[in-house]
């Protein structure tokens, strides 16, 4: 559960017979006797989830896992919806342009089946905010806008601190594709993987350094002086509307398989820790899991 009473905006007001028949197509996938599918669905019920970030992934995230069957999130954004959010993110619409992200998605998010404990931080998270965020959170989901440094440093140190929080997912949409990258308490720290100190101001080679380990696989289209027009003069990263979905899907499966354990099934694969990470890719049809750094230049910046 959710104790903190500061930020709890959204308190459920449970059904367990309605819970069971909402949640009983999932079932028949988490296992062969009705107290196996019981149990796994269980994890899923008790589960803490925090979402850093409630836009095009974060916050329709937030309405998939409460339809999968999570009973507690906490979610964090202080960006207010305008005009260029319509094309991906739920809750940009005219009714709710000039509205905090995290408000709207917990409001709509909350309304599904009133079955819900959301805890609402509509400051975002900060230095100031991230231990009270990640605390109790069983899994963190590392949402963030492209070019924040600091405040992400902030999460991921809170979650490293944390004696409950199992792993940071971090999951954007590049392209016409999605990455996935852990990060666990044994992986290597994002300070490291970045080489970014926390001060540095936003500079061409920053966001360089930025675009290079958020983006392994740079797209050959559109060219590299149209994409350093929209990272490095705008300082706005394009999305395409019709990719955050597939991020949504993966990380919706990926973070369901390791609350309940499907992830350990024979065959299975398991998402690396960072430095490593999964590419999947609609354009080319291919998928990547790499293990191990990809790049060569260690200088912190």
């Amino acid at each position: 559960m959710i104790h903190d009473k500061k930020h709890l905006k959204y308190t459920a007001i449970p059904d367990e017979e309605m819970y069971w028949k909402r949640v009983n197509r999932s079932l028949g996938w988490l296992g062969d006797t009705k107290q196996e599918q019981h149990n796994k669905q269980e994890k899923l019920k008790n589960v803490v989830i925090g979402i850093a970030g409630t836009g095009g992934i974060g916050g329709q995230l937030a309405q998939r896992l409460v339809r999968m069957g999570v009973r507690n999130l906490k979610l964090a954004d202080p960006d207010t919806f305008d005009i260029s959010n319509m094309n991906r993110q739920m809750g940009a619409d005219l009714q709710h342009i000039g509205k905090n992200k995290a408000e709207v998605v917990a409001e709509m998010t909350y309304s599904l089946n009133h079955d819900v404990n959301i805890a609402v931080y509509p400051e975002g998270i900060t230095k100031e905010t991230a231990e009270d965020f990640v605390q109790d959170c069983d899994y963190v989901l590392d949402q963030m806008e492209f070019y924040e440094i600091a405040n992400r440093y902030a999460l991921h140190r809170a979650f490293r601190k944390s004696s409950k929080a199992k792993l940071i997912f971090k999951v954007p949409t590049v392209a016409h594709g999605t990455y996935i990258f852990k990060y666990t308490k044994d992986s290597m720290k994002i300070e490291d993987v970045y080489g970014i100190k926390e001060d540095s101001e936003l500079s061409p080679k920053v966001i360089h350094r930025l675009m290079e380990r958020i983006i392994p696989h740079m797209p050959k289209y559109p060219s590299k002086e149209t994409l350093d027009h929209w990272f490095v003069d705008m300082h706005r990263m394009p999305i395409f509307a019709a990719c955050p979905p597939i991020a949504e899907g993966v990380l919706a499966e990926r973070l369901a398989q390791e609350i309940t354990g499907l992830n350990k099934l024979p065959g299975a694969i398991e998402v690396p820790a960072q430095p490593g990470y999964v590419y999947f890719d609609t354009l080319n049809w291919t998928t990547e899991v790499k293990k191990g750094k990809w790049w060569t230049d260690d200088t912190k910046i």
